[in-house]
């Protein structure tokens, strides 16, 4: 079995079984994302490492992950080859503080379906997850 971080991945049978995963090393960008994407309404689960992520994806995929590029062991890259070799691969939204993505790990048939640098907006970030699970709650423009 895989570790799964409490705080990040309890849900009652109640919940939807529509869900983000988010991928990063840093567990303060992993709070953060998660806190914002729940305040939307979702449902997330985090992971520390591809490894965990692949590992959680085996038993269901999210309807998308935020995926960190930079990752201790398999890198984010390694991580979208994987899925796609098995053929389940979920939307991704690419997250790098380093230098942009190749164009061809962009490319929707590689599931790709954005890419933000970090820092970034998290109104951005929702702006892409939204559209990903059929949320259709209104984003407040913060102007």
């Amino acid at each position: 079995m895989f570790p799964i971080e409490q705080s990040a991945t309890s849900r009652s049978s109640s919940q939807p079984e529509h869900w983000v995963g988010v991928v990063d090393d840093d567990a303060s960008i992993r709070s953060s994302l998660a806190r914002v994407l729940r305040l939307e309404g979702m449902c997330v689960e985090t992971f520390a490492c591809a490894e965990d992520a692949l590992a959680r994806i085996s038993l269901g995929a999210p309807d998308c992950l935020v995926l960190d590029v930079h990752l201790g062991g398999l890198s984010g890259f390694d991580l979208q080859d994987r899925l796609l070799a098995r053929g389940d691969v979920p939307p991704i939204i690419f997250i790098t503080a380093h230098d942009e993505v190749p164009a061809n790990r962009l490319s929707p048939h590689a599931g790709a379906a954005g890419y933000l640098r970090k820092p970034f907006d998290v109104m951005a970030l929702i702006e892409f997850v939204r559209p990903l699970i059929g949320t259709t709650a209104p984003i407040a423009d913060g102007s």
